[in-house]
């Protein structure tokens, strides 16, 4: 978490990060918390990949995700929404 205290409220606030998260992806390397490391999150964090590299950049992408996380939260941004869709189940 954020030690900064605005970031750390928005990251709470808006869901992105908490006791929930199990996966993450800053570029192309991903980050999966321990005893979590299934095809379905696997795909979904690949599925992050790809968004990063159709941005063309990480500042680009963080830009448009962060946006879409804080206007419609974690679970309705459509990146997220994206992601989920090509989940191998």
């Amino acid at each position: 978490m954020p030690e900064d205290p605005i970031l750390y409220q928005a990251a709470v606030a808006t869901g992105m990060l908490g006791p929930n998260m199990v996966g993450l992806t800053l570029g192309h390397g991903i980050y999966i918390c321990h005893g979590h490391c299934t095809l379905r999150l696997i795909s979904h964090e690949l599925r992050h990949v790809y968004q990063y590299e159709q941005a063309g950049s990480i500042t680009a992408f963080l830009g448009v995700y962060l946006e879409q996380i804080v206007t419609s939260g974690y679970q309705n941004a459509p990146l997220e929404i994206d992601a989920r869709n090509h989940e191998a189940r």
